[in-house]
């Protein structure tokens, strides 16, 4: 399956509406059919309101190497989220949606931690 980021043209980034978390979780249900957002729902939200929920954390698996397709955690000045495929780490930001190698998402958003996702 070819994922299209075309369909993503329309979205703008707000933080308490759709973030880089919303497109996370829309984009990996996409490309996989599996909704990550069950896991992660209290953290859709404003920086202000976000909870963690420790119990839905153990569905998520630390990797050292990324695969097709898993979650991208960049751990800069602030924590963004995307979602690594296809060789790309696809993110969403105030410029719209980005698809970079992870050396140059490294750059822009700080060292990068990868997790698989348990279906």
């Amino acid at each position: 399956m070819t994922f299209k980021l075309k369909k993503y043209d329309s979205k703008r980034y707000d933080d308490e509406i759709y973030n880089c978390l919303h497109f996370a979780v829309d984009a990996y249900h996409d490309i996989s059919g599996h909704d990550m957002g069950l896991y992660v729902s209290e953290l859709m939200t404003g920086r202000d309101k976000r909870r963690v929920i420790v119990r839905k954390l153990k569905e998520f698996k630390p990797i050292i190497n990324p695969i097709n397709t898993c979650l991208a955690v960049m751990h800069g000045a602030e924590l963004h989220i995307g979602i690594y495929h296809d060789g790309k780490i696809i993110h969403f930001n105030e410029q719209g949606v980005q698809a970079q190698p992870p050396y140059i998402a490294e750059i822009n958003h700080g060292r990068i931690k990868y997790y698989a996702i348990s279906h």
